[in-house]
């Protein structure tokens, strides 16, 4: 043996794996168990709506008990204001994806229109505007969501302005394009709240696609 290294016995099957595995943080088992909380409360959301949603209910989809769902979130709407954050947070992530390919600033109004369709057309926006509609009566509520919405637009905004401004658009054109496509898609998609029938929006998507660049004719930096 090495001089100086203690004689110690050799580990067995029952030692050795637990040797082996480092123990996880309190940091690691109370970010784990917020992440399981928001994805089942996102889940009941989609599911019950937010009149529907319980705290019990949440905690047995995360399978946990009620009181450790407690010691994160001491109220249902402390709960249900950071399952919202996560949604906007997972919505800024699917556009910052989309806004650093390629193709985005090839053709920017089409990156743009994906983007808000893979957010309205799914289960974000549904799960989102669940919360907005009972913050509507609810100030307090509507105090706290507010700020997480104003976050998503404003970072999706700068991100898609300056990949409009690379594709050529000056900063007017570029404004009205993002703000006339974005409420374009979002009426769309509350109408698909009872319509379904996303192919029958998907017509009318490419019809002011092909307008829009027709009225806003790109410098020569975007192609």
């Amino acid at each position: 043996m090495p001089p100086n290294r203690p004689q110690t016995m050799s580990p067995t099957p029952e030692t050795e794996p637990a040797r082996a595995r480092p123990r996880r943080t309190q940091a690691n088992r109370s970010r784990d168990a917020r992440e399981r909380l928001l994805a089942a409360t996102i889940e009941v959301l989609m599911r019950s709506g937010y009149n529907g949603l319980t705290t019990k209910e949440v905690a047995r989809c995360a399978g946990m008990s009620n009181g450790a769902l407690m010691h994160h979130y001491a109220t249902k709407a402390e709960l249900v204001v950071a399952a919202t954050a996560e949604i906007y947070e997972e919505s800024i992530r699917r556009g910052q994806r989309e806004a650093h390919t390629p193709e985005a600033i090839e053709r920017p109004i089409e990156g743009f229109i994906k983007d808000c369709w893979s957010v309205y057309f799914d289960w974000p926006f549904i799960a989102a505007i669940e919360v907005i509609m009972v913050a509507r009566t609810d100030p307090d509520l509507m105090s706290k969501i507010l700020p997480v919405m104003e976050r998503y637009r404003s970072s999706t905004n700068t991100l898609w302005l300056e990949v409009f401004r690379k594709a050529g658009f000056s900063g007017e054109q570029a404004q009205l394009a993002l703000n006339l496509s974005l409420n374009l898609v979002r009426g769309m998609a509350l109408n698909n709240l009872w319509q379904h029938d996303a192919a029958h929006y998907e017509r009318y998507i490419q019809d002011w696609v092909r307008m829009v660049y027709q009225q806003f004719p790109r410098h020569a930096e975007g192609g």
